[in-house]
């Protein structure tokens, strides 16, 4: 995915709506809502809440492990 599709991914993941997203990255919202149609199919989804659910898994993984 590209940069911008990850925080799209990452603001979808927050529960924000596609105009949400849209005022976040100060883009049209018509581009917000195409970068989230870009995302489910790269990532093979056909909900909001499974890039939500891919999201925590994500950042689950980029976190250090505690010992």
């Amino acid at each position: 995915m590209t940069k911008r599709e990850w925080q799209v991914a990452e603001l979808v993941s927050e529960g924000l709506t596609n105009r949400a997203v849209a005022d976040k990255l100060v883009i049209a919202p018509r581009t917000s809502q195409g970068r989230v149609e870009h995302v489910l199919t790269k990532l093979g989804f056909t909900s909001r809440a499974q890039i939500a659910a891919w999201g925590v898994e994500q950042s689950t993984r980029q976190q250090p492990q505690s010992s």
